[in-house]
């Protein structure tokens, strides 16, 4: 009975490492990868179990198994030679859990049956719990870059080393030698700290990200609260219009009682009302209005022209707001772009069309210097700045979109395609 559940212990164990270590990497759990895997791994361990023995086996198991795995995993799919390596690594690490716990009954039964049963029961509980909670998390790790996975494979490539140079392939472990004992609390101190510099440098991205995610929600907001502003400026100017026969029977009462400079007074009360609520159609959607309207004026204020040419429908083949947010980033941009110039004729060219059921938007505007581009996005040294083309390529990703940043002599110009 202790030879048949030591060969099951071993079969499985062996399973264990050659599937988890596959599942660690992405590969899909499915019958095809099984059977495949079983077939190039495990049948190679059996035959080589048969014919030479535990002993033999296990002291050529890295060259047996962990060698062609690594290949099979790199060649047949196409997975990076460190991914494999490491991910091969993890799994044997993980493989410990069952032998210490094993030892551990081994130490208080003293019965071999109970030691190979117990390893056995762990095995399986180990490989679902992994299956079921940690690959997922695994599969992401083990696509970063290099470096990263050189620090994340650090301890199971040590502990890999370490176990087969000090127990299989020899007995430095058990000699007494105290450098060899302390050896692995060195590799922990390395590998915490490998960690800690990790985590800290992911900790900084994601607070960066959450600062981001903020400043784009106070961004929308006040875009929304100034289109509702426009909208509001609207339907007082239907008021307005509705009530136009009223004040002209006040204008014509006071011009008849003689009250001229009360008459005058009273049209340049509702003359600033309509100032308050100009709002020109420069298409059929009223929120695309609404933004351009408010950036003309920002424009006419600045003693900057603002040419649109506009020719889209009511509804647009995609969010209102994220559209508004990306028109209102670009115009901001090329806004502050030309407030840098000295000369008197500042323009900048707005262009919106629809086509096949695409937006296309296209912002042009003269500049003093060329801005710095990385990875085809302009960057800008002052701090504080930035946030719009971030905020615009943002946006037109989430709308699956593509946006062209590029400049032709002196004109720097914007294209995005939703």
């Amino acid at each position: 009975m202790v030879q048949i559940l030591s060969f099951i212990h071993n079969l499985t164990t062996m399973l264990f490492g050659i599937y988890i270590s596959a599942f660690f990497l992405g590969v899909k759990q499915n019958r095809k990868n099984i059977l495949m895997l079983f077939a190039c791994e495990g049948i190679v361990y059996i035959i080589n179990f048969l014919l030479l023995g535990v002993t033999v086996t296990d002291r050529l198991y890295a060259i047996i198994i962990h060698l062609p795995l690594i290949l099979f995993l790199t060649l047949y799919y196409k997975y990076p030679v460190i991914s494999s390596c490491i991910s091969v690594f993890s799994a044997y690490l993980c493989c410990q859990l069952s032998n210490w716990i094993g030892l551990l009954v081994l130490a208080i039964t003293g019965r071999q049956w109970c030691y190979y049963t117990l390893r056995i029961l762990i095995t399986f509980i180990s490989f679902f719990l992994l299956c079921r909670f940690v690959c997922r998390t695994t599969e992401n790790i083990f696509t970063r870059d290099t470096r990263e996975s050189y620090i994340i494979g650090f301890l199971p490539t040590v502990y890999y080393f370490f176990d087969y140079s000090f127990t299989k392939l020899s007995s430095l472990l058990y000699s007494n030698n105290k450098t060899v004992i302390e050896f692995m609390g060195f590799v922990f101190c390395i590998s915490y700290f490998s960690f800690l510099f990790v985590y800290f440098r992911e900790y900084e991205k994601k607070q960066e990200l959450e600062q981001y995610s903020n400043l784009m929600k106070m961004q929308l907001l006040s875009i929304e609260k100034e289109v509702e502003q426009v909208k509001s400026s609207k339907q007082r100017l239907s008021i307005l219009r509705h009530d136009m026969r009223h004040h002209l029977n006040i204008i014509l009462t006071q011009l008849q009682n003689n009250n001229t400079a009360k008459a005058i007074e009273y049209i340049k009360e509702i003359g600033d009302l309509y100032d308050d609520t100009m709002i020109e159609a420069y298409c059929q959607n009223e929120t695309i209005n609404s933004v351009i309207s408010i950036y003309h004026a920002r424009f006419a204020d600045k003693e900057i022209a603002l040419n649109c040419d506009i020719s889209i429908g009511e509804t647009l083949p995609c969010p209102d707001t994220a559209i508004c947010t990306i028109l209102s980033n670009g115009l901001e941009n090329s806004m502050h772009a030309l407030e840098e110039m000295a000369t008197e004729k500042k323009w900048a060219n707005l262009t919106i069309s629809e086509k096949k059921n695409h937006l296309l938007l296209q912002i042009e505007n003269p500049i003093v210097r060329i801005p710095k581009f990385v990875n085809g996005i302009p960057t800008s040294g002052k701090k504080g700045h930035g946030i719009g083309v971030k905020s615009i390529v943002y946006y037109t990703e989430q709308l699956n979109g593509q946006c062209h940043f590029s400049h032709t002599d002196n004109t720097f110009i914007l294209r995005i395609i939703i």
